[in-house]
């Protein structure tokens, strides 16, 4: 915490300097108080109302038709003609969301936490009218034009009402109803109409920047051997703000403990018995570790107090508020109750909101963005990961053995979360990660499809090329480049991964992560639609419509305006919109800082990255010299449910040993009584 005496305010853009004012008038844990007034510095942001685009749009040739297009050249660059299918995929897992959104009538609060764009009225009318529209496969130039201006128009009025909001779930409604009309018509738009499909995709853009800009920093929702450290370090590379974005710190905020959640308690004694090895616990051995209950807001707070604009969490979504009530979709809604799989629709989301925890989506506090990786993959790698980890820690053990010849039910029990509908189970909160006794059911599955939805930027690993084209577009990054050197794997383990014997049936039963990953990935392909019309505008526009540096410390021109590229589009918010947050943000706790030295490594280091072995924990906290044994209590809550000084009390040579953790590792201590009736 710096001093008021020290205070600096470093060339990093306005969100940097306000955080750093903000930093010097009040003490972590404190309110913001009302009487704070921060200075804020104009840093001449593009806030999406450049004209350019739209003079593009409106140019005319002699004979009245436009001169450019773009739809039709995104469309191409989206869908390879060399696989037919692709089209269709895309539309099945979009008639997926119409079906949902026309089989509920009300939306339960359960439901809203994870898609909660969708309880304003304003959004449930465009989206309505959009379904209408793609419900009707009428070619009609004119009347499709005269429904595109409507929904412009109704649209225009949602963000006037919410100017934060980017329309995430909405977006991808709309891209999908004009795939489905280009569909309809057989091929290319007629050239009025691709004007019109070119003049409401720009709107999108614009709404998404903006909305980008106001809300001013990204939670990047990281899971567990997905590429996720790849793209932290991407994050730096783009001159982003966090904690951290060494291998050690992966861009977590440790006083959100959000750490991953992996290894059990008792399946791990267990282990470690069969392992014939008495060690401390190891960092990973996790999985009931306690998370404070830290809102949406509380996390933006301590953000904008510090001056960060990207942070990751790698364990579960934040707690939400009640869950009982409901709301009514707008008039005009389809109220039918049509049985699915025997069942009506309505009647399957009662259940999943009684069956789902109290997690919620931060819609209106940060950018979102998720990043997926198929879940065969990431299900062997986590194993292996884990293998390494143990090895790693064990040196003086050859713990390979300890996994050979297993089955699934082992893994289940050593990682329940880990190995059982990972995505899921994060997405949907703690509550629910930590009960894996629960089946992931098709409601579950369901939920987790809406928090997808929800994000404004939807990650595949094995999609390279979608993936760094959102990066470039969607988030403004100018180096949008995911480095194949940056992702962290097993593979220097020297053994073959030890598989379960009945690892088919381990791959059967995480089928509901492979349908969210299907289905994220069409939704990323509409997505895709959008970046490729606007990487197509931008490059006629000479870069005027993104408005970012080619690299994050040059500068560019956007509107006639030079403008710094600092993790790009989340450090262009205009000051008033700053000025907004800051005001919203008054009154709100901000979380605080550990009672620990500010140098410490972070609670989730890895294992190997800390020197492994006995004397080497990954787990390390901060401060100096050994913690006293009354302090267990005070530092019980704080570093996750788990006391920091009394790790384990062994039997060797017929004496008790205390196991204490110091900042250096891990050093033996006799109890004083003992010490005593020996000198004696």
């Amino acid at each position: 915490m710096l001093s008021k005496g020290h205070c600096r305010f470093a060339s990093t853009g306005l969100l940097s300097a306000i955080a750093l004012l903000l930093g010097c008038l009040f003490q972590p844990g404190d309110a913001f108080p009302s009487s704070v007034v921060p200075k804020y510095i104009d840093n001449a942001a593009w806030f999406g109302q450049n004209p350019l685009g739209r003079e593009v749009l409106s140019t005319r040739s002699a004979d009245g038709q436009p001169t450019t297009i773009f739809f039709e050249q995104a469309f191409t660059s989206t869908f390879n003609t060399k696989d037919p299918d692709q089209v269709s995929r895309t539309l099945l897992q979009y008639g997926e969301v119409i079906r949902w959104i026309e089989h509920t009538p009300q939306l339960n609060a359960t439901q809203l936490a994870f898609l909660p764009e969708f309880g304003s009225a304003a959004v449930l009318e465009i989206v309505q009218t959009a379904i209408k529209l793609e419900r009707d496969n009428n070619t009609n130039s004119e009347s499709l034009m005269v429904a595109l201006a409507d929904l412009s128009s109704k649209l225009r009025a949602a963000s006037t009402k919410s100017p934060w909001r980017g329309f995430a779930a909405t977006r991808r409604v709309l891209l999908g109803m004009i795939l489905k009309k280009r569909v309809n018509f057989g091929g290319r738009f007629p050239s009025d109409v691709e004007a019109s499909v070119d003049s409401l995709l720009l709107q999108l853009f614009q709404l998404h920047k903006a909305s980008a800009a106001a809300r001013g920093a990204v939670q990047f929702f990281h899971v567990s051997k997905s590429g996720g450290t790849n793209l932290c370090h991407t994050a730096g590379a783009n001159g982003c703000t966090s904690q951290g974005f060494d291998t050690r710190t992966n861009c977590l905020i440790r006083d959100f403990f959000d750490q991953p959640r992996w290894v059990s308690y008792n399946a791990h004694k267990y282990l470690q018995y069969r392992m014939s090895s008495r060690q401390g616990l190891p960092w990973f051995v996790n999985f009931h570790s306690f998370r404070p209950p830290y809102s949406c807001e509380q996390r933006r707070a301590y953000l904008l107090r510090d001056g960060f604009n990207f942070y990751a969490n790698e364990y579960t979504n934040p707690p939400a508020s009640d869950t009982t009530a409901t709301v009514t979709i707008a008039a005009g809604s389809s109220t039918s109750s049509s049985a699915v799989n025997g069942t009506t629709a309505d009647s399957l989301f009662v259940a999943a909101a009684a069956a789902a925890p109290s997690s919620c989506m931060c819609e209106q506090d940060f950018v979102n963005l998720l990043m997926l990786r198929h879940p065969h993959d990431r299900l062997r790698s986590q194993i292996g990961w884990l293998e390494k980890l143990y090895k790693e820690y064990y040196l003086d053990v050859d713990t390979q053995p300890a996994f050979y010849n297993r089955t699934s039910g082992f893994w289940e029990r050593l990682m329940p979360a880990g190995v059982n509908n990972y995505y899921i189970r994060s997405l949907l909160g703690s509550r629910f990660f930590e009960y894996p006794v629960l089946e992931v059911s098709p409601q579950h599955a369901t939920l987790a499809k809406l928090a997808a939805l929800q994000h404004d930027i939807l990650l595949v690993l094995e999609d390279k090329g979608r993936s760094e084209l959102a990066l470039r577009f969607g988030l403004g990054w100018s180096t949008a480049g995911l480095r194949d050197d940056a992702v962290r794997s097993s593979s220097e383990l020297g053994d073959d991964v030890a598989l379960p014997l009945d690892y088919p049936s381990l791959l059967a039963r995480n089928a509901p992560d492979v349908e969210l990953y299907s289905f994220a990935r069409e939704m990323q392909a509409l997505d895709t639609l959008l970046w490729n019309f606007v990487a197509a505008m931008d490059e006629r526009l000479g870069g005027a419509l993104v408005g970012v540096a080619a690299d994050a410390k040059d500068t560019d021109t956007a509107g006639g305006e030079m403008v710094e590229a600092h993790c790009g589009y989340v450090s262009m918010g205009s000051p008033e919109s700053v000025a907004g947050l800051v005001e919203r943000l008054r009154g709100v706790e901000v979380p605080p800082k550990l009672a620990v030295a500010a140098s410490a490594t972070p609670i989730a280091a890895p294992a190997g990255l800390a020197g492994g072995g006995r004397n080497g924990s990954g787990a390390r906290l901060g401060g100096s010299g050994i913690l006293q044994l009354g302090d267990f209590g005070q530092h019980r809550i704080k570093i996750g449910g788990r006391g920091p000084s009394v790790v384990s009390i062994n039997r060797r040579n017929g004496r008790r040993l205390l196991r204490l953790k110091t900042q250096q590792g891990w050093v033996r201590h006799r109890k004083p009584e003992h010490a005593a009736a020996r000198r004696r």
